[in-house]
C-alpha cells in the first residue's frame, strides 16, 4: 500500500493576505516597538517567528499578522538555505 504525503491546506497559488478563510490570532505580547511576539491560537500559545527565534515558533504571516515573510507560489529549484539572495514572489519567464 502506498501513501502519499500530507499537504497544507494554504497551497491556493497566491499570497494570503486577502484571503477571508484566514484566522487571525489574538496577540497576547508585544516587543517595544509594539510588534506580535506571542499569539493565541485555537487555544494555543505560540512565539511569533523573527529573524532570531526560527524555532517552535508560528511564522507571522500565517498568525494573520501584516509583518514576515511570504511563501513563494513555486518551487525555485532549490531550497533556500542553497540560494544566495532574495526570490521573486512570483515566477518569470520560463515554465517548468
Amino acid at each position: 500500500m502506498l501513501a502519499t504525503p500530507a499537504m497544507a491546506d494554504h497551497h491556493g497559488g497566491g499570497h494570503d493576505d486577502d484571503n477571508a478563510n484566514q484566522q487571525r490570532a489574538e496577540v497576547i505580547e508585544r516587543d517595544d516597538r509594539g510588534r506580535a511576539t506571542r499569539v493565541r491560537m485555537n487555544g494555543q500559545e505560540y512565539a511569533v517567528c523573527t529573524q532570531n527565534e526560527q524555532d517552535s515558533c508560528i511564522n507571522p504571516r500565517e498568525a494573520g499578522l501584516n509583518f514576515g515573510n511570504r511563501a513563494l507560489g513555486y518551487w525555485p529549484g532549490r531550497p533556500a538555505s542553497q540560494i544566495d539572495g532574495p526570490l521573486p514572489a512570483e515566477r518569470s519567464g520560463s515554465s517548468d
